[in-house]
């Protein structure tokens, strides 16, 4: 009886209390390393996303603006353009009111799903300058959480203009 009495093979409660502080300090400091790192990740995972929603809408009006043949007409209800291409027809630019979402002719250039918290804003200006026609083309995207995120401008020549404006900036040879 007095053999099993001397074995003692187990932990006391202080060793316990102490492995348990130890985990806690521990725990804490990989916590308190881990939050932070946690934050800036989904804040740049926010903001590539931002990134990428906004290059491809500005791509989307971008393509078409570089086949427009005339000016584009201003809607006048604001984030509405209208495009005049020889082929196809017109193609109308929209945002939907209710979910902020890009239309092309009426149809969403991307689901809903695709856009998440976000939506999408755009000002699409015309403006000559001595070497032709340029438009001008703000997109902005929008959170819910956070208000507008990311605004980006571009400046698009049609192509077909590009190809006159080389023909015309051709120097005529002087005369003597």
């Amino acid at each position: 009886m007095m053999k099993i009495l001397k074995n003692k093979n187990g932990m006391t409660l202080i060793e316990m209390i102490v492995s348990m502080v130890l985990f806690v300090i521990v725990a804490a400091t990989v916590s308190a390393i881990l939050v932070p790192m946690l934050k800036v990740y989904a804040k740049a995972n926010e903001f590539a996303e931002c990134n990428t929603l906004l290059d491809n809408i500005a791509n989307q009006i971008i393509s078409d603006l570089s086949d427009a043949t005339v000016e584009l007409e201003d809607l006048g209800a604001g984030n509405e353009i209208s495009i005049t291409i020889d082929n196809p027809e017109d193609v109308k630019y929209s945002v939907a009111s209710d979910s902020g979402v890009l239309l092309k002719n009426d149809i969403p250039v991307l689901t809903k799903t695709y856009y998440k918290n976000k939506s999408v804003s755009f000002v699409c200006n015309s403006a000559s300058t001595d070497s032709g026609t340029a438009y001008t083309l703000t997109v902005i995207i929008l959170s819910d959480r956070h208000g507008e995120m990311m605004r980006r401008k571009y400046v698009v020549r049609p192509l077909a203009l590009n190809q006159y404006l080389e023909i015309s900036n051709i120097a005529a040879p002087e005369t003597a």
